[in-house]
């Protein structure tokens, strides 16, 4: 169902529709059905704009009013800071098996011939 309105929107380009001003007459609220919202000296700082191709909202993030706009997506906040490492964990206990017997002694080699007596 459609709802009637008033139908505020001035056009300003052949892209972009100025909703509502405040009282230095920068715009506050904008509609655009393509990329658009670039003009010098419309935008006050905080203006909103609607992207009707893509659905998406924009906020002016610059902060002097009539200037440049920077247009920022509105809604998706920024990534939150990473939290603490977790500490290391303990250390196992080092087991020391018992040493083994020691082994058997070798056989004793062949004794050789006793030699020769001098004279």
């Amino acid at each position: 169902m459609k709802i009637a309105g008033t139908n505020l929107f001035a056009s300003i380009s052949a892209t972009t529709q100025v909703c509502l001003t405040d009282d230095n007459g920068y715009a506050i609220l904008v509609k655009c059905s393509t990329a658009g919202g670039s003009e010098t000296d419309v935008y006050a700082a905080g203006c909103l704009l609607v992207r009707t191709d893509t659905a998406t909202l924009y906020q002016n993030t610059n902060t002097t009013d009539g200037a440049a706009p920077t247009w920022t997506i509105n809604g998706t906040g920024a990534s939150g800071a990473s939290g603490a490492l977790g500490g290391s964990g303990v250390s196992g206990a080092t087991v020391s098996g018992a040493s083994g017997a020691s082994g058997a002694s070798g056989a004793s080699g062949v004794k050789g011939e006793s030699g020769a007596s001098g004279a």
